[in-house]
């Protein structure tokens, strides 16, 4: 698998080319499109009013050249991967609260994450960008009112895509996060009932189960 970025007169591109069928799935879960024999990405080419540098971009095609396969093969260690983030974020002050298939996870729910999903308090989130300098595979971005969340960007972590979002509706004070106890240390999680909704809105059945599973078992 090769991947790697360049510039168009408008564009900031992403692209994935010589990859195994079987990845295909996951290039798609990460937004990529396909094109002729490959997928990409594409971002405006003048992204410096959205936080993204000339500098930012050429750590962002070293790190996309990089981790890029390892990301898009999808084999890791979600407890692994959740442990360094958990290390570094606490370590460096940065409010997070782990949310998506993670979090159920987390709990105890029987369901393998894809990926990890991630909220930061919004005065956290280019903090985290420079933090992780060496991990991030796709820009982080003020969309500036433009898309479902304000801040967005992308990490790898250990082969994980992890993705980071920040919004102030999703900030702490405004937002019901649950906190739980995982590995011996509490963590901010998404909301039980708001994930089964969720899972049952996108109809994935086997999640579905798991939840009710999970559920069943705690009631006893």
């Amino acid at each position: 698998m090769k991947c790697y970025c360049y510039e168009t007169d408008a564009h900031f591109v992403f692209c994935v080319e010589d990859f195994e069928v079987s990845i295909e799935e996951n290039l798609k879960q990460a937004w990529f499109e396909k094109s002729d024999q490959k997928y990409l990405k594409k971002y405006n080419k003048d992204m410096e009013v959205n936080g993204v540098t000339p500098k930012h971009k050429q750590i962002l095609s070293e790190n996309f050249a990089r981790l890029g396969p390892v990301m898009f093969a999808g084999v890791f260690n979600w407890e692994a991967v959740v442990s360094v983030i958990a290390e570094q974020f606490n370590a460096s002050g940065i409010e997070w609260y782990l949310i998506g298939s993670a979090s159920d996870a987390a709990r105890g729910i029987q369901v393998k994450p894809h990926d990890i999903d991630i909220i930061v308090n919004t005065k956290d989130f280019f903090k985290v960008r420079d933090l992780c300098a060496k991990s991030v595979v796709e820009p982080f971005v003020d969309n500036l009112g433009t898309w479902t969340v304000r801040y967005f960007g992308r990490l790898c972590i250990d082969g994980a895509m992890v993705d980071i979002a920040a919004d102030e509706k999703s900030n702490l004070e405004k937002y019901p996060y649950e906190r739980i106890v995982w590995n011996h240390q509490e963590i901010y999680v998404e909301p039980l009932e708001s994930r089964y909704q969720t899972e049952i809105q996108r109809n994935r059945s086997e999640r579905i189960r798991a939840f009710e599973s999970f559920v069943e078992k705690d009631l006893k």
